[in-house]
């Protein structure tokens, strides 16, 4: 009787134990030691030129679309685990209950530096989003995202210091393995119950989790990223890096209006519009701090996807891949390598940096001009998101400083396919290519020579032809 009054009461002191510590257990194993976490206005700011400003928030959304379950569940789960102590599943080698990804529970703290924790084990790559909501006034409670590592230590992946809040957020893109959320009171108890929970957002894009400045995706000095907006929180970040004599950065944001694009200013965020080339006045050697969202009032299927470019365009250096053409129906009869053209002529290349890289939204200048220097033709225009530029430069008519006659390049011709001889009258000009800085100085140019082709005439037609009453052939022109 006394053997087993003895292993009752083990048993309960072992309930009692878990049921009040079971969500905090192994406190000594869960680091919270953080700094405080980055916020946007330690950050400096920017302005978008000649634009008008929009205020702009996204105010963090905080519903749980499920129900929410009671603590108590979990804990007495928790005990009947640790009472079997196979030491396997992810509540036994963490000591955190079981919560499902998609689920929450509510939770309070009854002492200062208490902490509850939860784990889960995911089976596929996915972002985490884990929120601790509802938080009571006068209180501080801070949340945490850890990986339970192979020798049950814990690894920080995010974590929300935010002084006195009333929502904290962690987010991170996780692959298989088992993550721990954890809750913890640095200041303050009440007996009102906040809610903790985590979600599941499977369809994320390649530069998550950049939710907060903290995570923000960096941009070097000129790319194009793609994103999507994968759940109603998805913030997605972007710092980009200024140079030492940097003053503009030009941005453009290829997006359905389901998306926006703000900048930060330094004492707010601004929106900026879509589908527009943009310019940022920056200051050198500082930072510009973007972020996409999806409108709120209508959000993009995860499907849907944003462009966002940035470019400096004083970091181009050099055209390359330059090519000139022509479609008209000439002759071609003057030279195998020289360049014809009547009324219009095709120039196209790509600008890049000193590394091979394009410069989006260079400005290129394209001019065609005679050897005397006299400019007939000209286009000024921006490179696209790749660096590169295609157009047609017009011609006008000309009377022609020289003058050849040529035959096609038909030998020995028929009455059905005769010899042409050509009168061509032309005269040589010059195609030019100039790449600019901001300021409108020339960085780079090349030009060649072509051949602008004033008037082509037919002047004879010739072929040979049987002669059946004298024998041999009879050579035959039309004049």
């Amino acid at each position: 009787m006394t053997k087993m009054t003895k292993s009752l009461s083990g048993v309960a002191i072992a309930l009692m134990a878990v049921l009040s510590s079971a969500a905090s257990a192994n406190h000594n194993k869960i680091p919270t030691d953080f700094a405080p976490q980055l916020q946007i206005e330690a950050l400096p700011g920017a302005q978008l030129d000649g634009q008008i400003l929009q205020d702009s928030s996204a105010p963090l959304h905080t519903n749980f679309p499920f129900q929410v379950r009671k603590s108590q569940q979990l804990t007495q789960n928790m005990v009947n685990m640790q009472l079997n102590n196979t030491g396997t599943t992810p509540a036994e080698r963490s000591g955190c209950p079981e919560l499902a990804l998609d689920s929450a529970v509510y939770t309070n703290f009854s002492a200062e530096g208490q902490i509850q924790c939860y784990s889960v084990e995911i089976t596929e790559a996915t972002k985490v989003e884990g929120l601790l909501v509802n938080i009571p006034a006068g209180v501080d409670y801070n949340l945490y995202l850890f990986k339970l590592e192979d020798d049950n230590s814990f690894t920080a992946l995010d974590y929300s210091n935010l002084a006195t809040a009333t929502t904290e957020q962690v987010v991170h893109k996780v692959e298989p393995g088992i993550y721990i959320l954890a809750a913890e009171s640095t200041q303050g108890v009440a007996t009102e119950q906040a809610i903790m929970g985590w979600f599941s957002h499977p369809e994320f894009d390649a530069q998550e989790a950049n939710d907060k400045p903290a995570l923000a995706t960096t941009m070097s000095s000129s790319m194009t990223l793609q994103g999507n907006i994968d759940n109603q929180n998805d913030l997605d970040f972007f710092t980009y890096q200024t140079g030492a004599a940097q003053s503009q950065v030009k941005l453009n944001f290829s997006a359905s209006e389901q998306f926006i694009l703000e900048l930060w200013t330094g004492t707010a965020w601004v929106k900026a519009t879509n589908n527009q080339l943009l310019n940022v006045n920056v200051n050198p050697n500082s930072s510009v701090t973007l972020r996409a969202r999806g409108d709120q009032n209508n959000l993009p299927p995860t499907a849907a996807q944003y462009a966002l470019t940035v470019s400096n365009v004083d970091a181009a250096t050099k055209l390359t891949s330059m090519n000139a053409w022509n479609n008209e129906n000439l002759t071609n009869l003057l030279e195998p390598s020289l360049l014809e053209a009547h009324q219009e002529i095709g120039m196209s290349g790509k600008v890049i940096d000193d590394a091979g890289n394009a410069i989006p939204y260079a400005q290129v200048s394209l001019r065609v001009a005679t050897h005397t220097g006299q400019t007939i033709g000209s286009e000024d225009l921006l490179t696209d998101a790749q660096g590169g530029f295609s157009t047609m430069v017009a011609l006008p008519d000309c009377t022609g400083t020289d003058s050849v006659v040529r035959r096609n390049r038909t030998y020995r011709g028929t009455p059905t396919n005769p010899e042409l001889w050509w009168d061509i009258s032309y005269e040589l000009a010059d195609y030019y290519y100039f790449l600019t800085n901001s300021s409108g100085a020339i960085v780079h140019q090349f030009n060649h020579t072509f051949a602008h082709i004033c008037k082509e005439k037919i002047v004879k037609s010739c072929y040979w032809q049987r002669d059946y009453q004298n024998g041999g052939e009879e050579y035959i022109c039309n004049r």
